[in-house]
């Protein structure tokens, strides 16, 4: 050992063996090579983490999981006494409270899931796990958007539920990428229809959204599809409720339903751990599997800015990926990413951070695979 070094000859070897045997198992196993061609959508919008695109239901064949984008918006709030209809134009520049815009937030969550490219490294996060490479376990297909038309509500929706049909009698999980919160009625329409067991819940929200009339908006979701009857107010379980747009109607309903709304301060108080515990305990109990719908509005908007409806006291980056952690452990059957707004993102990062939540749970799936769950 010379005057310069600290370290023994054997952890010199150590190192040098590292980078040496590393090079060698490239020899035998797949990895990136020379570069390729982009894999594209359509324009400049790649598919989702640059994964093959389904272009009809044939090709869903043998996928475990596969990207749908709903880029639907409904009826949005003008003022707190007025909604307006998706064909009433946009909000004007700098508008406060009507916010719109998440029906184009598709091909944005796409371009910034580029960061998460599986022709880097196959799909290799290192904190989900050490050895876990997601091309080794699933075969995941991005299945584009739903066609969408301001002007005609019940066909976009009846068009999503077909394509998310389309995935779930291909045996894949539909992660679906919004779009407003009328997404999950579609989606869970055509999750549930084929079941023939009752399912949980579990939503990350600032509101309720237990409102009833009008129709295919972004607050009446959960009346529609708890009406159809495939899953017990006991196994639903909203997070992260706050702020005074949950309306006292909405108070009275969750009263009657009886079920889980924990809201900001008992996260803050109790501790997301303890949080996840009860609510997976809840959504699992005598289900067939658990459905996510992320609303982004949960996170406080200094974290995610992009949001339709801001309320601050919200969830942090911690806290959110230690209940990402968590939930995508479990059995899930399908989950929504939905109220993303490339209007009031900053540099792409409410983007990226959607498609990194789509990404953890493509992770759960690829875990659950390995490990014969």
């Amino acid at each position: 050992m010379s005057d310069n070094e600290i370290i023994s000859a054997k952890e010199k070897e150590q190192i040098k063996f590292a980078f040496e045997n590393a090079m060698d198992l490239l020899k035998t196993q797949k990895a990136r090579g020379e570069r390729i061609e982009l894999s594209i959508l359509k324009g400049d919008t790649p598919t989702f983490m640059e994964y093959p695109l389904a272009k009809k239901p044939q090709d869903l064949q043998g996928a475990d999981a596969a990207i749908l984008g709903i880029p639907f918006e409904g009826l949005t709030i003008q003022t707190p006494m007025i909604m307006a209809p998706p064909t009433c134009g946009r909000p004007p520049q700098g508008s406060v409270y009507w916010r719109m815009g998440a029906d184009q937030g598709t091909d944005m969550i796409r371009k910034y899931s580029i960061y998460y490219s599986i022709n880097h490294n196959r799909g290799y996060f290192p904190e989900i796990d050490k050895d876990l490479v997601f091309e080794d376990h699933i075969r995941v297909v991005d299945y584009g958007d739903v066609p969408y038309t301001p002007d005609d509500i019940e066909g976009n929706l009846e068009r999503a539920e077909e394509k998310v049909a389309d995935i779930v009698a291909a045996g894949a999980v539909p992660i679906i990428l919004g779009g407003d919160h009328t997404v999950p009625t579609p989606t869970l329409r055509a999750i549930l229809k084929p079941r023939t067991k009752k399912i949980g819940l579990i939503v990350f929200d600032s509101h309720m959204d237990l409102s009833h009339e009008p129709k295919n908006w972004a607050s009446t979701e959960w009346s529609q599809v708890l009406e159809l009857g495939k899953i017990s107010p006991e196994n639903f379980v909203c997070v992260g409720i706050r702020g005074v747009r949950n309306s006292i109607f909405e108070r009275n309903v969750a009263r009657e339903l009886g079920h889980r709304v924990i809201t900001i301060d008992e996260v803050k108080e109790c501790g997301i751990k303890d949080v996840m515990n009860e609510a997976i305990k809840l959504a699992t109990n005598g289900t067939d599997g658990i459905y996510f719908s992320l609303d982004i509005d949960v996170m406080d908007p200094s974290q995610v800015m992009s949001q339709k409806a801001p309320e601050f006291w919200g969830l942090t980056m911690d806290e959110m990926f230690h209940a990402l952690r968590r939930i995508t452990r479990e059995k899930i059957i399908g989950c929504d990413i939905n109220e993303y707004t490339p209007d009031y993102d900053l540099n792409g990062m409410g983007a990226q951070f959607c498609a990194r939540v789509a990404a953890e749970f493509l992770g759960g799936i690829a875990l659950r695979k390995r490990d014969g769950k």
